[in-house]
């Protein structure tokens, strides 16, 4: 076999390798990515309960407040009726007054509290249903991906033996040089230099559809031990028929 035709044999074995790879990369970055969206609302979830334990615990510290401060209001109350001096009559009346005020604050601080706890235990709520669904796609998709690795272990352990043979053939220069192309254009290391008229000597490069002097195809078919790449994309370029023939 020819050079051109053995870098043929290898593009077609490495462009199913990196489709393997992608496919099996491409099922872990989604796992990875649902994974990354369920902790975000974990993480949600978690703060938004603290945040109700808090308010909790303020309304209940500002209703034990409130009920000392009408027990003294009572208290208060009880001595007011009782009360026979003007003086004292005064005083009482006057704490009373501030206590009665006091209490009015606690008790719309306390109801605000309970709002801010509704509104939060609703966030909880709508949380929790977006984290069960998470939690679903997630399964879904790290069943998936042990389908797809499944799938795709046996067939790439031997695809990787198949270009590991075909690239041995090759002058480590040449694979070199593939390689580099192939990481490049994520696979797609070649091109085939495609006639566009035969007899006016207009060729094209077969990916990029740039034009190609024809000093390209006559170097290429005149010697399919050496390299031609595409002027513009840089791919190695083979003629189909002359890459067949040599193979």
């Amino acid at each position: 076999m020819t050079l051109i035709a053995d870098l043929v044999s290898l593009h077609q074995v490495d462009s199913q390798v990196r489709a393997l790879r992608g496919r099996l990369a491409s099922a872990q970055n989604y796992v990875a990515m649902q994974e990354r969206q369920r902790g975000l609302l974990h993480g949600r979830l978690e703060e938004v309960k603290s945040q109700t334990r808090q308010h909790q615990a303020t309304a209940a510290n500002q209703e034990a407040e409130s009920g000392s401060v009408k027990a003294r209001i009572e208290t208060l109350r009880t001595q007011l009726n009782t009360s026979t001096n003007p003086k004292q009559y005064a005083a009482v009346l006057n704490e009373l007054k501030v206590l009665q005020a006091k209490r009015d604050e606690i008790d719309d601080g306390t109801l605000a509290q309970l709002q801010k706890v509704e509104e939060l235990q609703a966030k909880l709520v709508e949380i929790e249903k977006l984290l069960t669904e998470r939690v679903q796609v997630l399964a879904a998709g790290n069943a998936e991906l042990e389908i797809c690795r499944n799938e795709v272990g046996s067939r790439l352990a031997e695809l990787d033996l198949e270009r590991g043979s075909a690239a041995a053939r090759i002058p480590q220069r040449d694979r070199d040089a593939f390689n580099r192309v192939a990481d490049l254009y994520d696979g797609e290391a070649m091109a085939e230099l495609v006639a566009v008229d035969a007899r006016a000597r207009e060729y094209v490069c077969g990916v990029c559809n740039m034009e190609l002097p024809k000093e390209k195809y006559a170097a290429l078919a005149s010697n399919q031990n050496a390299a031609v790449t595409c002027t513009s994309c840089h791919r190695i370029l083979y003629i189909s028929d002359v890459a067949s023939a040599a193979s």
